[in-house]
């Protein structure tokens, strides 16, 4: 069971929202092994799910071709101006976001909400740890 603290995951969405503002159409953090959103923004659980699925498909294209593993996250530019973007943060908890493209910075995705949310999850992490 994760030792996580979903309140600290809930305030590094509303991070995200604050700064992607109507940029962001949706975003979760979820446990990889469930497949459960534990904090989110117009939660998308199917998507949640098959992410993981696909995440799992990217990783082991990339091991078959002997290209290096996926690191961090990885994006996508879909159809009517959207984009993906999703996030591992070790191995069993994801984040991802829907995102209006026309809407969103690049520099500041990439260069601020990125890394607050990694940092986010690393901070929901160490505060749901407990002293024995």
């Amino acid at each position: 069971m994760l030792d996580i603290d979903v309140t600290v995951l809930e305030q590094t969405v509303n991070d995200a929202k604050s700064v992607l503002k109507d940029g962001l159409l949706a975003t979760d953090i979820w446990d990889r092994e469930t497949g459960l959103s534990l904090a989110g923004h117009n939660s998308q659980p199917e998507a949640v799910a098959l992410f993981n699925q696909l995440t799992n498909e990217i990783s082991s294209t990339l091991a078959g071709s002997g290209f290096p593993a996926l690191n961090r996250y990885y994006m996508l530019d879909i159809e009517d101006g959207n984009t993906i973007v999703v996030q591992r943060h070790g191995d069993d908890l994801m984040s991802g976001m829907l995102l209006d493209a026309n809407r969103v910075n690049l520099g500041i995705l990439v260069s601020v909400v990125i890394p607050r949310i990694t940092a986010g999850v690393e901070k929901a992490r160490n505060t749901g740890e407990t002293e024995d």
